[in-house]
């Protein structure tokens, strides 16, 4: 089934449909793409790594925007779209995280296929699997959605509305329970393990070494020692040597040359 264009888009917002709370350019034109609309960051959850407690951030386009957060390596945020889709039975939807997120080694989770009918915001979990901290505003867009159309099925059924409170309900109960840092705990075994063969080694070396210092400082000992042996000899020597008699001896020697 077709994929619909900018026109169809639009044509579809002006009656209320596809998006709800849509954004609009500087012109007050939809900001809509040549066959994609993109979301934007309504409401920004994670579980605080100190307290444990989740904290949020709110988008609201008649207030200020607030300073952006910053997703630590390997944390965790949930991300609600400020935008509702209002699908008709005709049209889904597949929802995709924009380019920008995979160059910067943002893993968005649970973004896919949105079935016809559905109301309601869009949660999606971004994981940050870079090795640098990396900034998030709410108002940004993140996300894209492309639409399609399908047949309607006889038996179709509109299912009820998500609200937004009860998006950020359900995800907060979700941060609650999830990992503040998942890959640490995921591998913390392993990181445990290297970190405990990683200071056995040190430990090693540093025996090494003070081996290799007591030995050099034992033949240091030793040399000065018979150093000084042969000193103490050589003063005994010279102080008990009979200088008078070997004094005449070699005047002796002398004369009779």
């Amino acid at each position: 089934m077709p994929i619909l264009n900018k026109p169809q888009i639009k044509e579809q917002l002006t009656v209320n449909k596809l998006i709800r709370n849509p954004a609009c350019d500087e012109n007050g034109e939809f900001a809509i793409e040549a066959a994609s609309y993109d979301l934007r960051v309504g409401t920004l959850l994670w579980q605080d790594a100190n307290t444990k407690n989740v904290r949020l951030i709110e988008f609201d386009d008649k207030k200020p925007v607030p300073e952006p957060f910053t997703v630590q390596p390997g944390q965790m945020v949930f991300v609600i779209t400020h935008e509702e889709l209002c699908l008709p039975p005709h049209v889904c939807g597949t929802v995709y995280s924009r380019n920008k997120l995979q160059k910067e080694n943002i893993l968005a989770m649970n973004a896919g296929h949105v079935d016809p009918g559905y109301e309601g915001p869009i949660i999606i979990r971004l994981i940050n699997l870079g090795l640098h901290s990396w900034p998030i505003r709410v108002g940004d867009a993140v996300f894209t959605v492309v639409f399609q159309t399908v047949d309607i099925d006889p038996s179709f059924h509109p299912k009820d509305r998500r609200t937004k409170e009860q998006m950020v309900a359900s995800a907060m109960d979700t941060a609650l329970r999830a990992f503040s840092n998942p890959f640490h705990d995921l591998y913390k075994e392993q990181i445990s393990r290297q970190l405990t063969d990683h200071y056995a080694q040190v430990e090693a070396d540093l025996h090494k070494k003070f081996a290799k210092e007591f030995f050099t400082r034992d033949d240091l000992k030793g040399f000065l020692f018979f150093a000084g042996a042969i000193v103490v000899g050589a003063l005994f020597i010279l102080t008990r040597m009979p200088w008078a008699t070997l004094w005449k001896w070699f005047k002796g020697l002398l004369h009779f040359s």
